[in-house]
């Protein structure tokens, strides 16, 4: 199932159970499908390990200061004249970025709280039955992999 999904596909969801959960680089490498090498590049690379430190923040404390961007340039559109109410197009591309900065982490955190719930799951059904744990991990495995889809 896993050698199904594309690389980038094997990425995200690495980073995922690498940020939100307590796997080994070797635990991730199995559940996506990839060499423990590769993962350990891909943390390396995307400086993984300074993403989960920096998590302190919050998504919702990210969400609010790019809408809080997005609002002051508007409010700056705004106070323009009748007729020159239309943003420069320094303002229109910076409007675009935040839009897409706040779109990526809107539905990266989608998939982030498949990814949090299922590790909680997984963790309690691991303490109470660790065969079945066994058999959820897979299936859980393939829905998030649809969910990326």
């Amino acid at each position: 199932m896993a050698a199904a999904l594309k690389n980038t596909q094997k990425k995200t969801i690495a980073k995922e159970l690498y940020l939100n959960g307590d796997f080994t680089l070797e635990e991730i490498a199995e559940k996506v499908g990839a060499v423990r090498q590769t993962v350990a590049r891909w943390a390396k690379d995307e400086n993984w390990k300074d993403i989960k430190a920096s998590m302190t923040v919050g998504k919702d404390k990210i969400l609010k200061n790019l809408y809080a961007h997005v609002q002051t340039i508007n409010d700056t559109i705004t106070m323009r004249p009748d007729g020159e109410r239309i943003p420069t197009p320094k303002e229109a591309d910076t409007l675009a970025k935040l839009a897409a900065a706040i779109d990526k982490i809107e539905s990266e955190s989608g998939i982030r709280e498949y990814v949090n719930a299922g590790i909680a799951f997984l963790t309690f059904v691991r303490s109470t039955a660790p065969q079945k744990a066994v058999e959820i991990s897979y299936l859980w495995d393939s829905f998030i992999k649809d969910k990326l889809r």
